[in-house]
């Protein structure tokens, strides 16, 4: 069957075209986003960093360490390191010279918020070099990495996590890709930032390991020592580039996933198409002796030969993808500018592979249609085409199995796990099993929804003009003529009708999805600030600094509540360490200022020694009992539960009073402020906007932060998404197109015979352009259907978790995607039969048809 499979291509390869066009675009994008992703794998080996000039880097390593049954232990580094402990430091300084790191932040006016504070000899171990003035001498004296040779012998103000002051630039450097400092003289640096953060080390590796692995131990004074490429990973700008690596990966990983989930439908209902055309070759072959199993032989044969020429032509274009994908992502401020994305064999071969079995899978259904086709019954339906009942079956038992699934699945989240609707990933997974099914039915609903639709101007005639208007004769022939055809060409109906559901749907069920959980994580901001008059947050600057706190404090007539960020870990079965979000906060307002979801106890228990924690926590805590945990610089402490709050789209998933917070280097990240009674509104804001002057803050409503938070996650959420949709549906948009272009040669002997009826040539067209917006209509409707569960599902869940929150629907992202799909629909129905139409009646057309035929 290989050598006819070959001569079928060779002879009739328009039919197919769309299969290989929809295949090798959904292997191009498939070979984009993995090569992307593989670029990602890992950050590059940067030339200079904070530690390639040192030959070995000695850091702390403190972690929760836990032994499971078998006895391994499991540990899990806390997030605040403790500083290296003097007989580390001591130990290791016996092995030769050593330069110990003391960072802080520190900030110049308009500076960077990422500038840091460092010591001046550990700009060695960063390869800097000066390019203007000196090094630092004495207190008050700072270079400025990256700085402008103007600034030399100027004096400027400078943030410190204490308040501001004024320092003398002595020097500058040239610019590093790794870090903005601000470098102080080494006892300067130590008075600021006690703590030994790392330790560069010049003696041998060898003896550097030993003099620690003596003095280290256990508790806070485990140390790491790091050489060669591992130093990178001592470099806070190694993390913060393996986060951007995971900003990618995410959603390009779920872009991956939708491609190939598309890739499967497309490819399926154009290879069934394409099957279904050549059922009179098929049954031919019947006719001269061929069996079953060598028919389905045959179109896996076809399958494998278009799979393998799409697989290669699709690698071609991911080669194309990938440069212009990293040129996206850099634009967007996703990735630095110095992101590359190299060529990877695995990923164009995986992908390839993936386009093959896409193809060989794509045609299981295709194929055992064909090996049931009988010479007499094959022959009949070439001339009229009736229902595949096979087909029908087999879309009303997968979908319909997979629809419910779905159903469960969202309706199980909404009801007994509401958090999960909160989790965008989660959702995304339960909107691909809705959208399947969808897809999967849309071949079967596409024919009741048409007559549902084409029904309601019949019914409004009939109530106007009497009971003998039906949907036919309501608009005229063109009309009935556009139903008619509509809804007896099955295939071709089912075959248009399932690129838009894959459109509608995927837009509608994604971007609503996420759109409403950002618009539940905004209410749930607006919720806690809800008892606040004013917001105190950072302008430019990482947090915000203890003057500034002292300050704020200091207004008369309010109430301030500090927040810091910090972490607790609370030990879960495994046994393992879970990291939770948490916040440090002044316990005595809190209860007065923010708005929490209480679901047992008061958030006015809280004080020193106790915790406020949400059900996520593990061995569901009640309030009033005890539960231990792990502070954020690994210390372990037994608190008393003030409060349960329900889990929900608030990222803060306890709160600890302020005085067990361990010291640290994070900055508070906002203050809510409330006027106490009978505080005129009017000085305490003049006060306030007094106390932050000049500090790097800034003074909001709680509707501006709600409105902030608005735009932030509206923003992260677009990019997220439009790497996700925006491949998917362009390929969903191209695939449309090939769908009807390959129904052309079907339509040609229809197109001729309405010519010999009498129509005119424009009637023809616009019958074709009225059945195409029908099966669009169609296909909207169902994807519209599907978008309904999606985003009614995660509304439920969500209102469950922040009570009143509106339900997100896209209806001008998905109105412009319509618009799309009907535009390309009738460029590629209509544009098609005018040329076949051109210069012709019904006869001239009938005898081209035969000719190509002879």
């Amino acid at each position: 069957m290989l050598s006819v499979a070959l001569s079928t291509l060779r002879i009739r390869w328009t039919s197919f075209v769309g299969t290989f066009v929809a295949l090798a675009l959904g292997v191009g994008l498939m070979a984009t986003a993995m090569l992307v992703i593989g670029a990602t794998a890992g950050v590059a080996d940067l030339a200079q960093q904070r530690w390639s000039g040192a030959p070995a880097v000695v850091v702390p390593d403190t972690g929760i360490d836990l032994a499971d049954d078998s006895g391994q232990i499991q540990s899990t580094p806390v997030a605040q390191q403790p500083g290296l402990s003097a007989a580390v430091v001591a130990a290791v300084a016996r092995t030769g010279r050593v330069v110990e790191d003391h960072t802080f932040y520190a900030q110049l006016a308009g500076g960077p918020a990422e500038q840091v504070g460092r010591g001046w000899s550990a700009a060695e171990a960063g390869g800097y070099r000066l390019t203007a003035g000196a090094a630092p001498a004495a207190a008050g004296q700072v270079v400025v990495g990256g700085g402008d040779a103007g600034l030399v012998g100027r004096t400027l103000p400078l943030l410190t996590a204490d308040g501001p002051r004024e320092v003398t630039v002595s020097g500058v450097t040239e610019a590093v890709p790794f870090e903005h400092a601000v470098f102080f003289t080494d006892a300067e640096a130590a008075r600021i930032s006690p703590a030994v953060g790392a330790l560069a080390a010049y003696g041998p590796a060898e003896a550097v390991r030993q003099a620690v692995a003596e003095a280290g131990g256990r508790g806070p004074e485990r140390a790491a020592v790091l050489t060669g490429k591992e130093r990178a990973t001592a470099d806070p700008h190694h993390a913060f580039l393996l986060s951007q690596m995971d900003n990618v990966d995410t959603p390009l990983g779920l872009a991956a996933g939708v491609a190939g989930f598309v890739a499967v439908f497309v490819v399926a209902g154009t290879f069934a198409l394409s099957v279904a055309q050549r059922r009179r070759e098929l049954a031919l072959l019947r006719l001269i002796g061929s069996t079953r199993r060598q028919l389905r032989r045959l179109i896996h044969a076809e399958a494998v030969l278009v799979g393998v020429l799409a697989s290669a032509a699709g690698c071609g274009l991911g080669l194309v993808g990938a440069p212009l994908c990293r040129s996206w992502l850099v634009d967007h401020k996703i990735v630095s500018a110095d992101f590359t994305v190299p060529i990877a064999g695995w990923a164009l071969a995986t992908a390839a592979v993936i386009g093959l079995v896409t193809a060989v899978v794509g045609v299981v259904v295709s194929s055992v249609r064909a090996g049931l086709i009988s010479p007499g019954e094959a022959l009949r339906e070439a001339a009229v085409e009736r229902s595949p009942r096979a087909a029908n079956v087999f879309r009303w038992t997968v979908g319909g199995l997979a629809l419910a699934a779905g159903v469960v699945a969202v309706s199980g989240t909404a009801t007994m796990q509401p958090e999960a609707g909160s989790n965008a990933a989660a959702s995304a997974s339960l909107v691909l099993v809705v959208v399947g099914a969808f897809v999967t039915l849309a071949g079967v609903l596409a024919g009741p929804v048409i007559r549902l639709v084409t029904a309601l101007p019949a019914r409004l005639s009939r109530a106007a003009s009497g009971p003998a208007d039906d949907a036919d004769e309501v608009g005229g022939a063109v009309w009935s003529t556009a139903r008619q055809s509509a809804l007896t060409a099955f295939r071709r109906t089912a075959a248009t009708t399932t690129p838009v559901v894959i459109v509608v749907s995927l837009a509608g069920c994604l971007l609503g999805t996420i759109g409403t959980i950002n618009a539940a994580q905004v209410s749930a901001v607006g919720r806690q600030l809800s008892h606040a008059d004013w917001v105190v947050s950072p302008a430019g600057t990482p947090g915000l600094s203890k003057a500034l706190v002292d300050r704020v404090r200091a207004v008369p007539g309010i109430t301030a509540v500090v927040s810091t960020p910090t972490a607790v870990y609370a030990e879960e079965q495994g046994p393992s360490a879970l990291s939770l979000q948490a916040a440090a906060v002044d316990a005595a307002g809190l209860a007065t200022v923010a708005e929490l979801p209480v679901v047992s106890g008061s958030a006015a228990d809280l004080g020193p020694g106790s915790i406020i924690v949400n059900t996520v926590w593990p061995g569901n805590p009640h309030a009033g009992g005890e539960v231990s945990a792990w502070l954020a610089d690994g210390t372990r402490k037994q608190f008393k539960v003030a409060a349960v709050l329900q889990a929900g789209a608030d990222s803060t998933q306890a709160y600890l009073d302020a005085s067990d917070n361990p010291a640290g280097s994070t900055l508070p990240s906002r203050i809510l402020v409330r006027l106490a009674p009978g505080t005129d509104r009017a000085t305490a804001s003049a006060a306030l906007q007094s106390a932050v002057a000049g500090l790097g803050a800034r003074i909001s409503t709680p509707d501006e932060v709600s409105a902030a938070a608005t735009d932030a996650n509206q923003e992260s959420s677009k990019n997220g998404m439009l790497m996700i949709l925006g491949l998917s549906v362009l390929y969903a948009l191209v695939a449309l197109a090939n769908t009807l272009v390959m129904t052309l040669g079907d339509r040609r002997r229809e197109l001729a015979m309405l010519r010999l009826a009498g129509a005119t040539r424009g009637q023809v067209l616009r019958a074709v352009a009225t059945e195409t917006l029908l099966c669009v209509g169609a296909g909207a409707l169902v994807g519209a259907i599907a978008s309904a569960i999606s985003i009614g599902g995660s509304w439920a869940a969500l209102r469950q978790l922040v009570g009143p929150t509106p339900a997100v629907v896209p209806w001008s992202t998905v109105g412009e995607l319509l618009a799309g799909c009907a535009v390309i629909g009738l460029a590629a129905a209509v544009v098609p039969a005018a040329l076949a139409l051109r210069g012709g009646d019904g006869r001239s057309i009938l005898a081209g048809i035969a000719g190509e035929a002879g």
